[in-house]
């Protein structure tokens, strides 16, 4: 608590003057347009700010503080016409090249007026930054964050993750507003801004500098939109809902899609301010999925039920591509406020309010087996908010100084929505019995029996029946306070340093409770009215945490928050995050260096064993079997200095080289290593130590390091296309991996993430931009990587670490899992400007997106020779349901997936009305509709079958089954649940084996 008071009196303290650290800049030269003298005193202004600059004795001039964001530009001197350039685009972080040639008086006869076009060469940038725009994103098919990177030269997107130039899964930092909103927990995206809220998005993969950090791969810096100098309002709604729920329209599923998108800014003249503001409300019905219809009828149960021959309450069947009651609804709120009523001091506040709520574990293929039960299924929600608030404040026109504060809060809760977090009552019949579906239950907390069919689908547990209670609850909850201060000086037209640092902390908690019913009646007996007897408080608690399945931090084991420090009884988590750096950057016309150092520290305060070669008899409490919290520690935190170089050289006003070197590091997703003591000692006891498949130790984790080289050029082919090659090389260590922790003799003790993986990932990217030329705009994306590693996650070893108990594996070297060879994207843009074309044509235009790659590795397995302790139905995906069943016959990954290629399609017209403009669209996902393959069965290598039913030992399986009748529904079953629909490929694997089926969606956007 004394913690949290100091940090947030720190950032009350700041608030005055809190300010945004990811300011541009803008340089140049301002000569005679006939002579090519400089203009020694010649001003430039920046239209809509108060910012500016002299041209100095060479006629060069520098204004800093620029946000990111268009600009007008303006150069004027006396006795010469001035010049102003409108459509200046400036980046976050970065600089932008603008040289004047003014012409005298007597030349020219008022001002020049110039629209500038974005710059194909970055000249003053000395490693990779991929910027996306406003209006870029504006066309494009696609929404979300993710899909955007992923057409970014060097981005892999598989299976719903991101992996930047080879690196693994969590390896990107996220910034908005010069804010930090990675949640460090699982290392993801925590604040996601609507689409068209964006100023820029940039991803910077390559050689960032030392004033960013956080991250090995990547870092994703979005800049929220300002209000302009005019008021402008948006709105936009576009929908796929024109067919009913199963059925087609244009040969296309309906998924209940709507996205509704609300903005409005301007500025407040009479309080120097300007505002913008932006909601969005998106709902999915069902999830985009391809799903085989099927319907069977009069479905009775097996000789596995407790009453063989029981009726099902109604059919087995799913509609095309639809699943009931699988709904997802988010509402987000974002805006900005900018100030200079404090001129010249400068604030910008930035907040974030997002509510995500969907009904839990009904997508498929959890919706089978709760398919009479799906009115009674949890729902989760998550709320977050997020507030910036920053500012610049000048010392002079060439020094300031910056200060940033921010909070970061999300509250996740999956409940039962009959009682909310009152989660006792769940699976309690006297609780349920107002609501009438608890005539069926077989005891005080236990609901109807399921109903098993086809000769054991899903186990004991079949498909729920009806009235069948919610028996698990979770929650979990991060709020983070954070600080930084930047300082940065303009000391000579060539040399910028900047210097500063930041400071984070946490406060995380986690609760979960997966067998509430079990629990309860360890506690209170069968019938509920029988206490349970035990040998103190101590003992009665952690049976019931044992009993009912608790994973707990931050609170007790039955869910009450718990305060205190690091090391008390059930403490809440407090992971520390502090950095600083020096940053200089030289600029010369020909030539920018960037050269920095970055200070990394690390403290993730997870609980630590005093000796942990001898835990057993210093740690552990052998008539409870757990752990003794009073021995444990606080853990270790960790100290890195970490270099950068950047540079880059333009051979000519066509052609940049550039090439970067630099350490990198980063601590890995704090989900690893926090799991409550009772939980872990599980995985500690002597009993059990050992088992991977149950919490392997997290505490011993260690942040993973990256060294990166990069080298490209960017080449000019004319005046409107451009070509950017880049070649890199990684070299990553430490990386974690699930591992047995041996004692002196190499005998392994106990399951644990140590950092023990590494790899090398090197690779090309290109980059081609055409300008719009004849009404077309292109860019092609191509990337030629090969990743290879000891370990594609931290989990890739737990087949071998369960089989075998050594204390020291060994390494090979394979493709990781994620490495797809080529990959690339196409992106076309064809339109009709106002005014071109006629009144028909005006405003009409077609964008393409194509997106293509040559596959990804996969290991080919032995086909199952034995049930084993798999079930009839998930034999086929045994390799992926147990990775001790899984035994390769080739090398790791030595196979690939085949080539996939997709097509997304934008077509929309645009009328140009008196004060505003009406657009109506179409976009277009998968406009083919094809089933693209994204993974196949290891047993086959094959999208469609998994080898179980056309093998010998299926054969033999299914004549042993008690009748004809079982032996042909057990066959229809496991085509429809399986073959045709992937039930437990999905369950067990990494994803999908098939992309998504074709999306139309029409919507219309209101522009003043």
């Amino acid at each position: 608590m004394r913690h949290r008071l100091m940090m947030l009196s720190l950032i009350a303290l700041l608030l005055p003057c809190l300010v945004f650290a990811q300011d541009g800049k803008i340089r140049g030269k301002i000569t005679d347009r006939e002579t090519g003298d400089a203009l020694i005193g010649a001003t430039i202004t920046v239209d809509g700010t108060t910012l500016g600059a002299a041209a100095d004795l060479n006629g060069e001039y520098v204004v800093l503080r620029m946000g990111a964001g268009t600009y007008t530009v303006r150069a004027s001197y006396i006795g010469y016409a001035p010049v102003s350039v409108s459509n200046v685009q400036i980046s976050a972080g970065q600089t932008t090249t603008l040289d004047f040639k003014l012409a005298p008086s007597s030349v020219e006869v008022g001002e020049v007026n110039i629209v500038a076009d974005r710059p194909l060469v970055q000249r003053n940038t000395p490693n990779t930054v991929r910027v996306t725009t406003r209006e870029d994103v504006q066309a494009l098919p696609i929404r979300g964050t993710a899909a955007i990177l992923a057409l970014q030269a060097g981005v892999v997107r598989q299976d719903g993750n991101l992996y930047i130039r080879g690196g693994r899964a969590g390896e990107l930092s996220y910034v908005v507003d010069g804010a930090s909103v990675t949640n460090r927990l699982f290392n993801n995206e925590g604040v996601a801004v609507i689409q068209e809220a964006y100023e820029e998005l940039q991803l910077q993969s390559g050689g960032f500098t030392a004033d960013i950090g956080g991250a090995n791969s990547g870092a994703v810096m979005t800049t929220v939109r300002t209000g302009g100098s005019k008021m402008n309002i948006g709105l936009d709604y576009r929908t796929d809902d024109f067919a009913k729920p199963g059925e087609q329209f244009l040969g296309t599923s309906s998924f209940g899609f709507k996205n509704l998108v609300a903005n409005i800014g301007g500025p407040l003249e009479a309080l120097k301010m300007r505002y913008f503001v932006a909601g969005q409300y998106n709902y999915l019905r069902s999830p985009a999925q391809f799903l085989e219809p099927f319907n069977f009828e009069n479905v009775t149960t097996d000789n596995f039920d407790t009453q063989e021959g029981r009726a099902l309450p109604g059919p087995l069947a799913i509609k095309r591509n639809f699943l009931n009651r699988s709904w997802d609804k988010t509402y987000t709120v974002q805006g900005t406020l900018l100030s200079t009523v404090f001129d010249p001091l400068s604030l910008k506040l930035s907040g974030s309010y997002n509510q995500r709520n969907f009904v839990a574990n009904t997508g498929w293929p959890n919706h089978l087996t709760r398919l009479f039960n799906l009115d009674r299924q949890p729902e989760s929600d998550t709320k977050s908010y997020f507030m910036n608030l920053k500012g610049t404040y000048p010392i002079n026109p060439s020094t300031f100084f910056e200060v940033a504060g921010a909070v970061y809060n999300r509250e996740l809760e999956q409940f039962d929505p009959r009682f909310g977090s009152d989660w006792m009552k769940y699976p309690d019949r006297l609780a349920n019995e107002p609501f009438g579906d608890t005539a069926e239950w077989t005891r005080r907390y236990r609901g109807p029996v399921g109903y098993s069919v086809g000769y054991g689908f899903n186990g004991a547990a079949g498909f729920a029946a009806p009235g069948t209670p919610v028996n698990s609850y979770f929650k979990n909850s991060q709020r983070q306070y954070q600080g930084s201060l930047d300082f940065v000086s303009q000391v000579t037209k060539n040399w910028e340093f900047k210097v500063g640092g930041r400071y984070e902390t946490w406060l995380m908690r986690q609760f979960n409770v997966g067998n509430i019913a079990a629990g309860l009646e360890l506690l209170n007996g069968t019938d509920g009215n029988t206490p349970g007897t035990f040998a103190s408080e101590e003992s009665r608690r952690i049976q019931w945490a044992r009993q009912a399945g608790v994973n707990n931090y931050g609170y007790d084991v039955f869910g009450n928050k718990v305060d205190g420090d690091v090391t008390a009884k059930d403490a809440a988590k407090k992971p520390i995050f502090a950095s600083t750096y020096i940053q200089n950057k030289f600029e010369y016309r020909d030539l920018v260096v960037n050269a920095g150092l970055r200070y990394e520290r690390f403290d993730p305060r997870a609980r630590g064993l005093t000796d942990a070669q001898n835990y057993a008899t210093t740690d552990f409490d052998q008539t409870l079997d757990v752990i003794k919290e009073e021995t444990l520690t606080a853990g270790e935190s960790f100290d890195y200095v970490l270099p950068r170089l950047n540079f880059s050289f333009p051979v000519s006003d066509k052609t940049v080289f550039y090439a970067q070197y630099g350490k990198y590091v980063q601590m890995p997703s704090l989900n690893n290593m926090y799991v409550g003591l009772i939980t872990l000692s599980r995985t500690l006891s002597p009993r059990t130590a050992g088992n991977a498949f149950l919490t392997p130790v997290g505490f011993l984790a260690k942040p993973e390091r990256l060294t990166q080289y990069e080298m490209g050029f960017r080449q000019a082919i004319s005046d409107n296309a451009a070509l950017t090659i880049t070649g890199f090389y990684k070299d990553t260590r430490d990386q974690l991996q699930v591992r047995k922790f041996a004692d002196a003799n190499g005998n392994g003790l106990f399951t644990a993430y140590l950092n023990e993986d590494f790899g090398t990932v090197k690779g090309l990217e290109f980059t081609f931009d055409l300008r719009r030329t004849k009404r077309l705009s292109a860019r092609l994306n191509f990337t030629l990587q090969d990743a290879r590693g000891t370990g594609s996650n931290p989990q890739s070893s737990f087949g071998v670490v369960e089989s075998y108990n050594l204390g020291r594996y060994p390494d090979f070297i394979n493709p990781l899992d994620f490495n797809q060879a080529q990959r690339g994207s196409i992106l076309l843009d064809y339109r009709f400007g106002k005014g071109d074309g006629g009144k028909i044509l005006s405003g009409l235009g077609g964008f393409a997106l194509m997106t293509f790659n040559s596959g990804h590795p996969f290991t080919r397995v032995k086909r199952p020779e034995s049930l084993g302790q798999s079930d009839a139905y998930n034999v086929g995906v045994v390799a992926l349901n147990d990775a001790r069943s899984s035994f390769p016959i080739e090398s790791v990954n030595a196979s690939s997936t085949p080539a996939a290629f997709n097509l997304d399609i934008t077509v929309n017209k645009v009328f140009y009305l008196s004060r505003f403009n009406v657009e109506l669209y179409m976009n277009a996902l998968n406009v083919l509709n094809t089933k693209q393959v994204i993974n196949v069965y290891p047993t086959t290598g094959s999208a469609e079958d998994d080898g179980w039913l056309t093998s010998a030992l299926a054969s033999q399986f299914i004549k042993g089954l008690p009748s004809q009748e079982l032996q042909q529904q057990y066959v229809d079953f496991y085509k429809a649940f399986n073959l045709d629909n992937r039930y437990n490929y999905i369950l067990n694997g990494p994803g999908d084996i098939y992309g998504t089926p074709r999306q139309i969606r029409f919507g219309v956007r209101f522009e003043y």
